[in-house]
């Protein structure tokens, strides 16, 4: 049974937490790692990879009173928290990670104070707990280990909250430098892999013209080096696995060997069904290999899973995601099944009105190429009788002058 695991990450940046974690309070070392304990971490853990973030928090907390002084609880809360905000933003996407600057574009989405509150909080109560466990036994390894992941969580929430890159880097040092002393005094303690192997890549990673900066600042790394250290906690990590498989479908995406993102995607969907972002994840990388109809085949198999309300299927804005699959299957040369999610966001009452509008461009274009002329000038005036959402006003009005 795996205590230490920690969150899903879909992208790159989000696992350079180094969620998973071996954590052992050396006062009550055994009662820690009592069969009880480990079951009901697991649990939390499995929830979190399902998406069922509510129920984990709650989980996490029932151990927290009941383990006061062990350090993983609070630690896992606040994962929790952070991750239920990136799943609300519908940030949690392997294409968004996967685009340059993602997190470099201002964002309208603000955390509520009472959950940003949150999040800091439970990071400065789990670095509180290690910190205890190191006064009392310094050096001690499981404990460092914990303390490096705190800073490596506050690296990812200054990243993907805040956009900050300066405090990342800063934090993300810190765990750097905690977990790379580990695996340095212990080679096999791959867990710290993770973590250390990440940096390095991202480091690595750096384009030649700041590469100098991050090394004048103290970063160093190499992207093979790092590469192969993700490799190693992958094979070798004792509580990493899930973790490492879904860094490594990333960066597998990243480095377009596009069979090994596609053999882990299936694996994580196979043993957390309720996970659709790694459903959706396998239709995004087989596009990616531009296999157009098994994409089309996956896309549409979400889109009847979303239908049948499977098992948290139902999370799905129903609005955004029938509008980005009708793009999709446009850009998949299959208009018919684009038409039809566009035809059920116009018709349906409950759609926001920009999705509305634009689905009804989108309708003008899609109908004028299939020659049905009447249609398209329809859905074309129905866009200016609407505001304007992202020059949907130009569009039509440049379409109803083509017709």
């Amino acid at each position: 049974m795996n205590t230490g695991r920690g969150p899903i990450g879909i992208t790159f940046l989000i696992a350079c937490l180094s969620l998973s974690l071996f954590v052992q309070d050396v006062r009550a070392a055994q009662d820690l790692r009592e069969p009880v304990f480990m079951e009901k971490a697991d649990e939390g853990f499995t929830q979190i990879f399902n998406l069922d973030y509510d129920q984990a928090i709650e989980t996490f907390v029932r151990l927290r009173g009941e383990y006061p002084d062990h350090p993983a609880p609070p630690f896992y809360i606040a994962s929790a928290v952070w991750l239920r905000e990136l799943f609300r933003r519908q940030d949690l996407d392997l294409n968004k990670f996967l685009s340059p600057g993602y997190f470099d574009e201002p964002t309208d989405y603000r955390m509520s104070a009472e959950a940003r509150q949150r999040f800091f909080d439970m990071i400065e109560e789990s670095q509180r707990k290690a910190t205890r466990i190191l006064d009392e036994t310094p050096g001690h390894k499981d404990a460092r280990y914990f303390l490096g992941s705190c800073y490596g969580v506050l690296a990812a929430f200054a990243i993907t909250i805040d956009h900050s890159k300066r405090e990342a880097f800063k934090q993300g040092k810190r765990a750097y430098t905690y977990h790379h002393e580990i695996m340095q005094e212990d080679p096999t303690y791959y867990d710290s892999y993770m973590s250390v192997g990440l940096y390095e890549y991202v480091v690595g990673s750096l384009p030649w013209y700041i590469k100098w900066l991050a090394v004048i600042a103290g970063y160093r790394g190499t992207k093979e080096q790092g590469y192969e250290y993700l490799q190693q906690a992958a094979q070798k990590g004792q509580y990493v696995a899930d973790e490492a498989r879904v860094l490594q479908m990333v960066l597998f995406v990243r480095e377009k060997e596009y069979d090994r993102a596609l053999q882990q995607a299936e694996y994580l969907h196979r043993k957390f069904p309720k996970n659709f972002l790694l459903h959706l994840n396998r239709a995004q990388i087989l596009e990616r290999k531009v296999e157009r109809n098994k994409a089309l085949q996956v896309y549409k198999e979400v889109l009847a899973w979303t239908e049948e309300k499977v098992p948290n299927y139902s999370k799905i804005d129903p609005f955004v995601f029938r509008y980005t699959l009708g793009q999709k299957f446009k850009d998949l040369n299959d208009p018919e099944a684009a038409i039809a999610q566009f035809q059920w966001l116009v018709e349906n009452p409950r759609t926001p009105e920009r999705e509305r509008a634009l689905s009804h461009l989108q309708l003008g274009k899609l109908l004028k190429d299939l020659k049905r002329i009447d249609e398209a000038r329809h859905h074309c005036e129905q866009v200016l009788a609407l505001r304007d959402f992202e020059d949907s006003h130009d569009e039509a009005e440049d379409l109803l002058d083509e017709l």
